[in-house]
């Protein structure tokens, strides 16, 4: 059974903007309020959209949550280029220190979650923790190496019946430095869609478990 989220909850969005990567403005959406943020990520050819469901979900349970778009994706400015992942997730997590956040945890799917895994990696006293649905290959982003540095508390979500996914968050487990805990769920759906699917009041427990874990 899903918890239940407070009876005086907030749970509309706020657009916000910010600077990204070459002062590119990144458009996005706040919901909620407090100091313990929750910073979605989206995966590459997507946008904040598919986030909606656990930002009103996170945000009616207590935290403030941070839905945006990449550059290039969604109304975010310029075009896409996978160099500027790490930039613009870190820009993201700014921003929220910026509105008073005591933690950040950041929550990313495919590509995005490889950067949210390469920003922990990097600064990693910036970050609380790091939730990785269906992490995605691209070494122009960061390498597994590159990410096995973020030493902060990880959790990886993964739909076990998708095998090029499971093998990948099988590496970026095996590989991890640190605390890292691995849930798999007998589903081929990957990303938001495990959220949203059969699975999603599980997948959407655990993860806020992970993220209130860190105190």
């Amino acid at each position: 059974m899903e918890s239940k989220p407070p009876a005086d909850d907030a749970t509309l969005a706020t657009p916000v903007e910010f600077a990204g990567p070459g002062n590119v403005i990144l458009r996005g959406q706040r919901f909620g309020a407090g100091d313990r943020w929750a910073v979605l990520v989206h995966r590459v050819g997507s946008d904040l959209d598919g986030w909606r469901q656990l930002a009103t979900w996170l945000s009616g349970r207590g935290l403030a949550v941070l839905a945006f778009d990449l550059p290039g994706h969604g109304a975010s400015d310029d075009d896409w280029d996978p160099k500027d992942a790490i930039a613009a997730v870190a820009a993201g997590v700014d921003f929220a220190r910026s509105q008073g956040a005591r933690q950040v945890h950041l929550v990313g799917e495919g590509v995005g979650a490889l950067a949210a895994l390469g920003v922990a990696a990097g600064r990693s006293s910036d970050v609380a923790s790091v939730a990785a649905l269906s992490p995605q290959a691209d070494d122009r982003v960061a390498t597994v190496g590159d990410v096995r540095e973020a030493r902060v508390p990880k959790l990886i979500v993964v739909g076990s019946l998708g095998r090029a996914n499971d093998e990948f968050a099988e590496v970026v487990f095996r590989s991890a430095i640190g605390p890292c805990e691995m849930a798999r769920f007998p589903v081929a759906a990957q990303g938001t869609d495990l959220i949203q699917g059969a699975w999603g009041p599980q997948v959407r427990e655990k993860l806020l478990a992970h993220i209130l874990r860190q105190g």
